[in-house]
């Protein structure tokens, strides 16, 4: 498995459909979503499990849901979420924000093109405002220099 996206899910019923699509649109076969449920007091979970059961047809991704007895906070999820990951990298996603369309092949195009990363980050917008540039850290790079 190359990726796992994590998605803290708490509180988020306007979102997380267009979260969850925005994942699913990506095309990139080689990866699971886990969705940690941080017990919120919405309907967030049940549309989470109603998009996951409607796209399972259509979607090579690999979702899991993984449910935390109360609330623990977004560190809490996401750290359930890694002790469960099988990716070779990490991609935290909040359940309010979306992928853009192609966005996972650029950041991997960027690993492809310089080899091994410890992180890679791409351009986000922000009520229209944007990063300018992607960037790939090769740590090896980083203590050289």
């Amino acid at each position: 498995m190359k990726l796992s996206v994590i998605i803290p899910v708490y509180n988020v019923s306007p979102y997380i459909e267009r979260c969850l699509q925005s994942v699913v649109n990506q095309h990139f076969d080689d990866m699971e979503c886990i969705l940690v449920d941080d017990c919120g007091s919405d309907d967030s979970m049940q549309k989470a499990e109603a998009f996951i059961r409607q796209s399972a047809s259509v979607t090579p991704i690999s979702f899991v849901i993984l449910h935390h007895e109360r609330n623990r906070g977004l560190s809490a999820a996401r750290n359930t979420g890694i002790a469960e990951a099988h990716g070779t990298y990490i991609m935290y996603l909040d359940s309010d924000d979306e992928l853009t369309n192609g966005a996972l092949d650029l950041l991997f195009g960027l690993i492809d093109k310089y080899g091994e990363a410890d992180v890679v980050q791409g351009i986000y917008t922000i009520n229209g405002n944007h990063t300018p540039d992607f960037v790939a850290d090769r740590s090896e790079e980083r203590r050289e220099g």
